[in-house]
C-alpha cells in the first residue's frame, strides 16, 4: 500500500499533469482485462502458484527501486510497471483469497478470512503513512527500496509452509484450456445460489455504494470545507473502522448464521451512508465514516466466507477470481455513476442515491438468500471435497473424509501412512 501512494507522488515529479496520475491507476486496473482469464485458470491447477505471484511482485519492486535510485526513471517506466503489477495481482489476489481457506480447518475459516482482511486494511492505513514520511524525509527511492526489501519476509514465510499440512483437495494433473477452466468456475457460480446471490449483492453494492474514492474527496472539500490533510484524516478514520469491521467477524462466533450477518451489515452500511449524505458538519462525518467502514467490511468479509464455504476445493481459485473481479472490477462502473451524480447534484447526492440503490439490491439478494439458500452456521459447515456436488446450494457439499473435527489430530500425509503400513506388515 505504500508503493501505490509513492508511485502517484513520483509521477508529478516527472510530469505535473494530474491526468498522468489517473492514467497510471488505469494502467494498474487494466489487469482485469487481458490478465484476468489467465489468473482465474492458474489458481486451481498450480501448487507453485502460491509463491510465484509474490516472487514476481518482488522482482517488479526491485526493478522500480533500481530505476528510481539510478535516476533513469521515466513516466513510461511507471506506466509499464503499473500494468505489470496489475497483471501479477490478477493472479495473486484470488490465490491469496483461496489460500487462506487451505491453511485452516473449516471451523477456523471465519477467523482466517477475518485476519486476511484485517492485514489488508492495516496495510491500507499504515502504508500511505509510511509512504508520506519516507517521501518527505528521503524521497521515493528509499520508499521503493523499503517496499522491495519487505518482500523478503513474504517469500521466507511462504517457503516455510509445509504443503503436506495444508487442507487442500487433490488437484487434477490435467491442465484445462484457459477459457474452459474459467467457464467451469463461472458455470458453477451461476448454478449455485449460495455463490451467485452473494456475488450479485457484492457487485451491486460495489457499483452504487462503495464509491468513496470518487465521492469522499469532493465531499470533504466542497461540502465540509476541509483541506487535503482533513480529507486524509477522514479516509484514515474510515480505514480504522474497516479494520475493526474485519476483526469483528472473528468475534462474531462461528456458530452465528452467516446470512443474517450479511443482511445486517448491509442495512447498517446503508443507514450510515444516508446519514453521511445528509450531514454538513465535520464531527458527525468522522463518526459516520467509522461505522461505514466497519459495516462494509463486516458485510464483505461475510460474503467472502459464504462464497468460499459453498465452493468445491478444486474450483476455489476460479470462483474466488470471480469474487475479486466483481469486487474490484466494478469500481470503474461505480466511479462513472458516482462522478455523474456528483457533477449534477453534488457529492452528498451521490451518497444518498448510492445508498438507496444499494438498499434495493440488498432487499432482492437478501430475499433470495433467505428463500433459496440453506445456510447453517460456519461451525456446521462441511469441508468441500474433490468432487463437484450435483445439487445447487450448500446442501450438496459433503465433508471430506480426512477433515479432522474439533479436538482431533490432523491425519498423517499419505506417504507417511504408506510407510507406516509397510512397517507393520514387515
Amino acid at each position: 500500500m505504500a508503493r501505490p501512494a509513492a508511485r502517484r507522488l513520483t509521477a508529478p515529479a516527472r510530469d505535473r499533469a494530474g491526468a498522468r496520475i489517473r492514467s497510471i491507476d488505469r494502467a494498474g486496473s487494466a489487469r482485469w482485462r487481458p490478465c484476468r482469464p489467465h489468473g482465474q485458470a492458474q489458481g486451481d491447477h498450480l501448487d507453485t502458484g502460491r509463491r510465484r505471484p509474490s516472487g514476481s511482485a518482488a522482482l517488479q519492486a526491485v526493478v522500480l527501486f533500481a530505476i528510481t535510485v539510478t535516476g533513469v526513471v521515466q513516466i513510461w517506466h511507471i506506466f509499464i510497471l503499473a500494468f505489470v503489477l496489475g497483471c501479477i495481482n490478477a493472479v495473486n489476489m484470488p490465490v491469496r483469497q483461496a489460500f487462506a481457506a487451505e491453511m485452516v480447518p473449516r471451523r477456523d475459516l471465519l477467523n482466517a478470512i477475518a485476519l486476511n482482511s484485517a492485514s489488508f486494511n492495516a496495510a491500507r492505513i499504515v502504508g500511505p503513512a509510511i509512504a508520506g514520511v519516507t517521501l518527505a524525509l528521503w524521497g521515493p527511492a528509499v520508499n521503493f527500496g523499503i517496499n522491495a526489501v519487505s518482500y523478503v519476509a513474504v517469500l521466507v514465510g511462504l517457503a516455510m509452509i509445509d504443503p503436506s499440512q495444508l487442507y487442500r483437495a487433490a488437484r487434477s494433473a490435467e491442465s484445462l484450456p484457459v477459457l474452459r477452466s474459467v467457464a467451469e468456475g463461472l458455470r458453477y457460480a451461476v448454478r449455485t445460489p449460495s455463490v451467485l446471490w452473494p456475488l450479485v449483492l457484492l457487485g451491486g453494492i460495489s457499483i452504487f455504494g462503495l464509491n468513496f474514492q470518487t465521492l469522499l474527496p469532493l465531499f470533504a472539500v466542497h461540502t465540509l470545507g476541509l483541506r487535503a490533510d482533513g480529507y486524509g484524516a477522514l479516509y484514515a478514520v474510515m480505514g480504522v473502522g474497516s479494520l475493526i469491521g474485519s476483526m469483528s467477524l472473528a468475534f462474531a462466533g462461528s456458530r452465528r448464521p452467516l446470512v443474517p450477518l450479511i443482511i445486517g451489515g448491509g442495512l447498517i452500511f446503508v443507514a450510515f451512508e444516508l446519514l453521511l449524505g445528509a450531514t454538513r458538519s465535520v464531527a458527525p462525518a468522522y463518526v459516520w465514516v467509522v461505522f461505514i467502514g466497519l459495516s462494509s467490511m463486516l458485510m464483505i468479509n461475510t460474503i467472502n466466507v459464504t462464497v468460499q464455504y459453498g465452493v468445491p476445493d478444486q474450483l476455489r481459485g476460479r470462483v474466488m477470481s470471480l469474487y475479486v473481479l466483481v469486487f474490484a472490477g466494478s469500481s470503474p462502473i461505480g466511479g462513472l455513476f458516482a462522478g455523474g451524480v456528483a457533477e449534477l447534484w453534488g457529492a452528498p447526492a451521490g451518497f444518498v442515491l448510492g445508498a438507496l440503490f444499494s438498499l434495493v439490491i440488498l432487499a432482492v439478494a437478501g430475499w433470495q438468500l433467505v428463500r433459496r439458500v440453506s445456510m447453517p452456521s460456519l461451525s456446521e459447515a462441511p469441508r468441500t471435497e474433490g468432487t463437484l456436488p450435483q445439487a445447487s446450494g450448500v446442501e450438496a457439499v459433503v465433508r471430506a473424509p480426512d477433515e479432522p473435527r474439533a479436538g482431533e489430530s490432523r491425519p498423517e500425509p499419505p506417504r507417511r501412512q504408506v510407510a507406516a503400513d509397510r512397517g507393520t506388515r514387515g
